[in-house]
């Protein structure tokens, strides 16, 4: 019976949003939930209206009317799954190389390589994210040759053309395992890192002509500047506890630094050192095992021995299900699993949502208020349970296409299918 209500909801819900596209007109949601993500918590039996593609109203008023009304018994609304590292875009296909637009080999620029250049909103696997709930993202160009894999930017999945939201949102840098450059080795990486700090320090007067540099070309020495003051963060991949408290003994040297660390898989050891330093880190869950030597203490329970130090902490899906880039929709089980592994469901929650929004200075993008444009998703049920679906999606208060590549060649080649005989084949 309770699968049969979810199917229920589902269809109703979709018959609804499908016909509406910027809801000029009113929209009321009246949910089982809504997850606000404010001091206003979790409102039992809410009801939501949209109006002009704005929230006017949240509250408990089952005899609110509009336009259009969606109504089910299982339905959850929440804020939009926000993922803070990804790849998404950048990637059709990882071993071909023509599709894959990840890294560069022997690059001469550095921090001035943007991701929002090679960012496809059309690709396949941005629709596949949408409608598992995902609509914001950060996508990160990987480094190779260099520590530096560029700047990296913040999208909706939307899949417009305009979808970006800050084409230079951060920088990022891989400090896991060095890089071709710097022999592989983490200390030829990090003083590789000082000279480029440096070099970005002092940029307007080292700079004579564009190779100048400590380590940086002019250009990408001019690129780094804006980290300096904290205006955007810096991402740097960690996962080695060691490395993790040099980072933090970098940022005695550079203390305006706004610093994130990706991967973080020995961070509960280092916890409150990271804590004290205002480092925040973003850690899939699902990372237990030693898959290589810099994750050698990993364990379940990671995210929630970071967050009872006090350490701003997001959650990812990395390596565990390959999910930077087409595996994002699974984000919400990482953050389930972390509920098993002891955080509070509201802890988990707000790590793929609020907490990434905020550490890239979005809090907005988190929440669910009055007055704000409607960024959201509707659920058939509990989004952190794995039985649950999305029934719909709206981003910049326009309801989004349910639509991919997967959901058609699913209905194109479905066995039950009745009628006509599937393309491509002959009578």
């Amino acid at each position: 019976m309770k699968n049969l209500l979810k199917t229920l909801a589902v269809s109703t819900a979709l018959v609804l949003v499908s016909t509406t596209n910027a809801f000029a007109q009113s929209l009321v949601v009246k949910s089982k939930n809504i997850v606000t993500n404010t001091s206003a918590g979790q409102v039992k039996g809410g009801v939501l209206v949209i109006e002009n593609g704005r929230i006017t109203s949240i509250n408990q008023d089952r005899t609110v009317s509009g336009d259009k009304v969606i109504e089910g018994k299982t339905l959850w609304v929440t804020p939009g799954i926000f993922a803070p590292y990804t790849t998404l875009g950048l990637v059709e296909v990882n071993g071909e190389h023509g599709s894959n637009n990840i890294n560069a080999a022997n690059k001469e620029a550095t921090v001035r390589i943007r991701a929002a250049d090679s960012f496809n909103p059309k690709a396949t696997s941005v629709a596949e994210t949408r409608i598992g709930g995902v609509i914001f993202a950060a996508v990160v160009p990987d480094s190779r040759s260099d520590i530096f894999g560029g700047q990296g930017m913040i999208v909706t999945t939307s899949g417009s053309f305009d979808s970006a939201l800050n084409k230079n949102a951060f920088v990022y840098i891989d400090y896991s395992g060095g890089s071709n450059k710097t022999g592989g080795s983490k200390g030829a990486a990090m003083a590789f890192l000082r000279d480029a700090l440096s070099d970005a320090t002092l940029a307007p007067t080292r700079f004579k002509s564009p190779r100048d540099g400590d380590a940086l070309a002019r250009a990408d020495a001019k690129a780094l500047r804006s980290v300096l003051n904290g205006s955007r963060p810096l991402l740097i991949a960690a996962d080695q506890a060691v490395d993790m408290l040099n980072i933090i003994d970098l940022k005695k040297a550079y203390p305006r630094l706004n610093i994130l660390i990706v991967g973080a898989a020995e961070g509960w050891m280092v916890a409150g050192q990271l804590a004290k330093a205002d480092i925040g880190v973003m850690v899939d869950p699902l990372e237990n095992l030693p898959n290589n030597f810099d994750r050698m203490a990993a364990r379940l329970d990671n995210v929630k021995l970071l967050m009872d130090a006090g350490v701003k902490t997001a959650i990812i899906s990395r390596s565990a299900t390959g999910g930077t880039s087409h595996n994002l929709r699974l984000t919400p089980q990482h953050a389930g699993n972390a509920v098993a592994a002891g955080l509070s469901w509201e802890q988990a929650f707000k790590a793929i949502t609020l907490t990434p929004a905020t550490m890239y200075g979005y809090p907005g993008l988190g929440q669910l208020q009055a007055g704000q444009a409607a960024n959201l998703v509707i659920w058939n049920g509990d989004p952190l349970e794995v039985t649950s679906e999305v029934v719909a999606v709206i981003i910049g208060g326009k309801s989004q296409s349910m639509e991919s590549r997967q959901t058609k060649l699913r209905d194109r080649y479905n066995p039950a299918k009745q009628g006509d005989k599937m393309y491509g084949y002959r009578p």
